[in-house]
C-alpha cells in the first residue's frame, strides 16, 4: 500500500504559501469573495472540473482513469472569525476585526494541495473525488447551503478534518462515534410591566422572572439529563435594568446547550420550552424563547471510522490516537446526516503555545498540514479503489 504521507512531505511550501495567504486576508460567514478567488483559481489551474455554489461556495472534482466507481466528498471549511488577531506573526491578519483563529485556513491550504497530488495520481483510483470549499462553517450556515444546491449529490462517503490543539503535530485523533456536540444557542426575551421598587406588588417583574428561568434550565442538566452523558448548558447573557430602584420592563438572557446523544437534545428543548410556558405563567410576564445557530451533534461512522484508519496504520507510521472527541460544534454535521462521515482531528498544537482555539493569541502548527493531505490521499483512494 502507497505511503501517500510521504509524497505530501515535498508540498509543504506550497501548503505554507497557501496557508499564509490565506491566513493575512480572512474574511467571514457567506461572503469570502477573495479567498473564494484564490481558491478557485488554483484549482482551474489543476484542471480540476469547478462549480460556484452560493455567493462563495466552491465545488471541484477530480475523476480517477482506473475506471468507473464511487464518489467521495472532501470537505475544507474557508471562513474566520470576527475578532482582532494577536499573534505577532509576520502573517497575521490584515482585516481589522477578522482572524483566522479556528485554524480553517489550514483546511484550505490542505484541501488545494490534495486536490494537487490527486491530479498527479488520476490513474491510479477508481471514481471521483469531490471537494467541498465551504463558507460560514463558524455561523452553521455553509454546510447547509452547499447541500441545498446539490453538493451531496452522488456522494457515496465524505471526510473532514479539524485542527486539534491537545497533541503536537505528528498524529492524528478519531472517534467512532458522535464526536461533536450538538448546539443549539438560544435567546429569552422577557416582557413585564416596570414601576417603583418600592411597590414590587403593581408590577410584573422580568427580572424575577429571568432568574427563575435560569435556576430551572441550569436543573435541566441536574435533573433531566443522563449523568453518564456529557450535557451541558450555559448562559452568556442576562441584561436588563438601569437603576436600584427600577423594576424595568425588559430582561433577555442568552445561552447555549449542548450534547452528544441526540435523545437528550430533543428531550431538553421540549422541557426548556415547557419551563419558559411555565414561568410565564407564573409571574404574568411574556416569556418568549427562540432558537438559533442550531446544530446537531456530528457522527463519525464506526464502521467507515475503522476502514480508515485501518488504511493509515497500513500504509503509514503516523501515530493514530483514539477516542478523542470534542465538546464544540462543526456543521459538517449536517452532511453526516446525508452521507457516512468521518471525522479526523488533525493534532497541531504549536510547543509553547497554550491558548485555545478562537483566542486572538491561539496558532497551529504547520508541520501538521502535510499529514492531513496524506491522510486525505490515504482514505480517498484507498477507499474508492477498495469499494
Amino acid at each position: 500500500m502507497k505511503d501517500y504521507f510521504k509524497e505530501a512531505k515535498d508540498l509543504k511550501d506550497q501548503l505554507i504559501k497557501d496557508r499564509r495567504h490565506i491566513h493575512e486576508d480572512p474574511e467571514l460567514g457567506l461572503e469570502l469573495p477573495k479567498t473564494k478567488a484564490y481558491v478557485k483559481k488554483r484549482l482551474e489551474d489543476l484542471g480540476a472540473e469547478v462549480k460556484e455554489i452560493g455567493e462563495s461556495g466552491i465545488q471541484a472534482t477530480i475523476k480517477g482513469e482506473a475506471g468507473d466507481g464511487k464518489t467521495v466528498l472532501i470537505r475544507c471549511d474557508m471562513d474566520a472569525l470576527p475578532m482582532d488577531e494577536e499573534t505577532g506573526l509576520d502573517f497575521s491578519s490584515k482585516n481589522k476585526g477578522v482572524a483566522h483563529t479556528c485554524g480553517h485556513d489550514l483546511h484550505t491550504a490542505i484541501g488545494l494541495s490534495t486536490a494537487k497530488l490527486l491530479t498527479e495520481h488520476k490513474k491510479d483510483f477508481k471514481g471521483e473525488v469531490r471537494f467541498m470549499f465551504q463558507p460560514a462553517e463558524e455561523i452553521f450556515k455553509g454546510s447547509k447551503m452547499m447541500i441545498e444546491n446539490g453538493v451531496l449529490d452522488g456522494v457515496d462517503i465524505a471526510l473532514a478534518l479539524h485542527t486539534n490543539l491537545n497533541h503536537k503535530a505528528g498524529s492524528i485523533s478519531y472517534y467512532e462515534g458522535y464526536m461533536a456536540t450538538s448546539c443549539d444557542n438560544f435567546k429569552i426575551n422577557i416582557k413585564g410591566q416596570g414601576g417603583h421598587g418600592g411597590y414590587p406588588h403593581t408590577t410584573k417583574d422580568p427580572i424575577n422572572a429571568g432568574v427563575i428561568v435560569y435556576q430551572q434550565f441550569n436543573q435541566l442538566i441536574s435533573r433531566d439529563a443522563n449523568p453518564s452523558k456529557h450535557t451541558t448548558l450555559t448562559f452568556g447573557q442576562f441584561a436588563s435594568g438601569s437603576n436600584s430602584n427600577i423594576i424595568p420592563d425588559t430582561a433577555t438572557l442568552q445561552g447555549t446547550i449542548r450534547t452528544y446523544d441526540p435523545e437528550i437534545r430533543k428531550k431538553l428543548l421540549k422541557r426548556m420550552d415547557d419551563i419558559v410556558k411555565g414561568v410565564a405563567k407564573l409571574t404574568n410576564c411574556q416569556v418568549d424563547l427562540e432558537f438559533f445557530a442550531s446544530v446537531p451533534s456530528l457522527y463519525s461512522n464506526p464502521d467507515l471510522t475503522k476502514e480508515l484508519v485501518g488504511y493509515v496504520k497500513d500504509s503509514s507510521d503516523v501515530e493514530m490516537i483514539s477516542s478523542e472527541r470534542l465538546m464544540a460544534s462543526e456543521d459538517m454535521a449536517f452532511v453526516s446526516e446525508k452521507v457516512p462521515t468521518v471525522y479526523f482531528l488533525l493534532n497541531s498544537k504549536v510547543e509553547g503555545n497554550e491558548f485555545s482555539h478562537h483566542n486572538p493569541k491561539v496558532d497551529f502548527s504547520e508541520d501538521a498540514m502535510p499529514i492531513g493531505v496524506g491522510l486525505f490521499l490515504t482514505c480517498a483512494i484507498n477507499w474508492l479503489n477498495n469499494n
